[in-house]
């Protein structure tokens, strides 16, 4: 369960821009990982004026990723919400942090490691999205 957390000041990014957004990082995760675009969940929290940083990317996924993978999906991430929004790079700052994938549950099922994966996780993640 691919989890990306923008925080921006309230009022900041309108809507128009917060759906692409949302697409443009299921499109990154999902080209980079394989997962299924149900699974990917893009929110944006409003924050109010006591964060040093105006916008944060706080994202999450699952553990096992190549440092490569993961280096080029934080890097895509960073640049789309950037292209999209207009927010200079010193205004940005984001992570990614991990966790096992026994830890986390999307549609009733417990997601398996990166690489093994099965036709019927797929089969199951389709089915989440209406597809």
């Amino acid at each position: 369960m691919p989890y990306y957390r923008c925080v921006v000041p309230k009022d900041s990014v309108p809507y128009e821009q917060r759906a692409k957004v949302a697409k443009a990082f299921t499109d990154i995760h999902c080209g980079n990982t394989g997962a299924p675009r149900s699974f990917v969940h893009v929110v944006f929290d409003e924050a109010d004026d006591r964060w040093e940083t105006p916008y944060f990317l706080d994202g999450g996924n699952r553990a096992g990723r190549s440092e490569e993978v993961k280096a080029e999906l934080l890097s895509d991430l960073m640049g789309a919400f950037r292209e999209i929004t207009g927010v200079a790079s010193e205004d940005f700052s984001g992570r990614i942090t991990e966790g096992p994938a026994k830890w986390t549950m999307e549609g009733g099922m417990v997601l398996p490691e990166p690489g093994e994966e099965t036709e019927e996780w797929y089969s199951h993640g389709q089915a989440a999205a209406g597809g």
